[in-house]
């Protein structure tokens, strides 16, 4: 998978000349995907279960094991990363504003403040996703990230104020149009085949549901709005955390 924006990659190929077998110019190092999966195998297990910690009898030490493999691999993930994209300035920068985060991260998670620890963790997925928009890289689990706002805002609603909602509805369903159509070879995103069932599940139930929507902003009551709007949060977890690996 390309992950430079096509126009930057083909202005540095027609500057420099590109090499044989290489998917840009010489001076480019090639931005991994591979590279930046690793991080994200380690770090949504975390993200996810430190948000879900109190729910569940061993949710506090499956987010502390989850944690502590994440801070345990960080050291060496950060050189990877570091390395991985051709920048000087605002990706290492941001790299150092992650540390950061993970470190307040795991003292929030020595104390036990499970939604604290998360917040924290939200930040660094917010980072690396501006870094990389700003640098103009194509990840594809960014869109996840795109996603994620928007749908939080319409899963998290109390109330119903129609014309704002149909807003966040359509920029949700345009994201979710490019993740409809995306492929996931299951080798390159290190899929096992139960988790490759599980994400092309997920994106049909998450499409259904956005449709669910639709159907009740067209013509259901606001309590229809609000029940089919919290509905699209469940399965488009179930699809972004098959990116994690298992523990």
């Amino acid at each position: 998978m390309s992950l430079f924006h096509p126009r930057r990659r083909l202005m540095a190929i027609a500057m420099l000349g590109a090499v044989p077998g290489w998917a840009w110019a010489v001076d480019l190092p090639r931005v991994s995907t591979a590279t930046l999966l690793q991080f994200d195998a380690v770090f949504i297990p975390a993200l996810f279960l430190t948000g879900n910690a109190g729910k569940t009898v061993d949710g506090p030490a499956r987010a502390l094991a989850a944690t502590k493999r994440l801070g345990g691999q960080w050291t060496s993930l950060k050189v990877a990363m570091t390395a991985a994209v051709p920048d000087q300035k605002v990706w290492p920068k941001a790299l150092q504003a992650v540390q950061d985060h993970l470190h307040e991260a795991d003292a929030l998670v020595a104390q036990g403040q499970w939604t604290q620890a998360h917040e924290a963790l939200e930040h660094v997925r917010q980072l690396l996703f501006e870094a990389r928009r700003s640098l103009g890289i194509d990840y594809a689990l960014d869109e996840f990230t795109a996603y994620h706002a928007v749908m939080e805002t319409l899963a998290n609603a109390t109330s119903v104020q129609r014309p704002a909602i149909e807003v966040d509805f359509a920029k949700a369903r345009a994201i979710w149009r490019h993740i409809e159509v995306m492929e996931f070879d299951a080798a390159a995103y290190g899929l096992s085949p139960a988790r490759a069932r599980q994400l092309a599940q997920a994106r049909a139930d998450e499409s259904d549901a956005l449709s669910a929507l639709s159907q009740a902003l067209h013509a259901g009551s606001d309590t229809d709005v609000l029940k089919a709007a919290a509905a699209i949060k469940p399965p488009f977890v179930r699809a972004y955390v098959v990116f994690g690996a298992p523990l």
